[in-house]
């Protein structure tokens, strides 16, 4: 069920949930919202090549991203983390778009998959610390630049994407500007695609529990959105929008969080391109 229309969908909108709890099953997404879902990849494979002009093949030209206007970007050395910060007029909408994997140096950070404790103010939150380190490498320049964005457009909403590791930093993010900026919280939204898992049950439980609107999109058997495993401690947040068999469906399910997509394990058969198969996502 869209939010407002044109930006955001609401899966825990009365439309969708109905009783007390979840409902244990898989709803399947409306064409309309598919698009949003569309949309929001888009603005994340442009991460891949934006930087201070919305100008760049396809992903620039989605419908939906019209007219949007780059505010800030950043690119830094090690760890490597690259993104931008925009906002769409007609939307009303501020996104902030990390950039996923496209270097051998981020899947250094990738395979670092100790965990560390974070935030501090959260007992029994750790976090894949590889993503920690890309993330605490630019946290700074982006909490400041989202405050000053965020103050001078208030009427806006602020949608945070990313796709891959992109998606990691973004869900890292949102939990941080809680945090930081708690006043933000109701604006908030995140929209990633092919995101890992991030940390364990503690850090899920932690976003989950800011009860902002999120999709965390999986297409087909996306190996990725498989790792790193959950029986090594991580564990995903919601909401999963499997994208399978020519549907989009919710998993709503708090139970089914790391069994939607993964159902059928570490092993099932992955097309090679499901990572980057992404309905919107394309940035060669």
């Amino acid at each position: 069920m869209l939010a407002n229309n044109t930006s955001a969908i609401d899966w825990a909108s009365p439309g969708v949930i109905t009783g007390v709890g979840f409902i244990t099953k898989q709803v399947e997404v409306s064409t309309a919202d598919k698009e949003i879902l569309a949309m929001y990849a888009a603005y994340s494979g442009a991460a891949y090549t934006v930087a201070n002009q919305w100008s760049c093949p396809y992903a620039c030209e989605y419908p939906g991203t019209e007219g949007t206007i780059v505010e800030y970007n950043w690119e830094v050395g090690v760890p490597e983390s690259a993104g931008y910060i925009a906002r769409n007029p007609t939307k009303k909408l501020i996104i902030v778009a990390f950039r996923g994997t496209d270097n051998i140096l981020q899947w250094v950070d990738n395979t670092d998959i100790w965990q560390m404790q974070w935030p501090a103010a959260i007992n029994n939150s750790y976090v894949h610390r590889g993503f920690m380190r890309g993330y605490l490498s630019v946290q700074s320049i982006v909490l400041s630049a989202v405050k000053e964005i965020a103050t001078k457009y208030p009427d806006y909403s602020i949608s945070l994407v990313g796709h891959s590791l992109g998606g990691a930093k973004a869900a890292i993010c949102l939990l941080d500007l809680s945090l930081e900026m708690p006043e933000l919280l109701p604006r908030l939204r995140l929209y990633t695609q092919g995101q890992p898992r991030v940390g364990n049950r503690g850090f899920a439980n932690a976003v989950n529990a800011l009860g902002v609107i999120m999709s965390r999109e999986v297409y087909e058997y996306d190996l990725i959105p498989r790792l790193p495993l959950a029986s090594m401690g991580f564990h995903h947040h919601s909401y999963e929008a499997w994208d399978h068999e020519n549907t989009t469906k919710i998993c709503l399910d708090p139970g089914l969080l790391d069994h939607c997509a993964d159902a059928d394990g570490l092993f099932y058969p992955s097309a090679a391109d499901d990572h980057v198969s992404y309905k919107g996502l394309k940035y060669e």
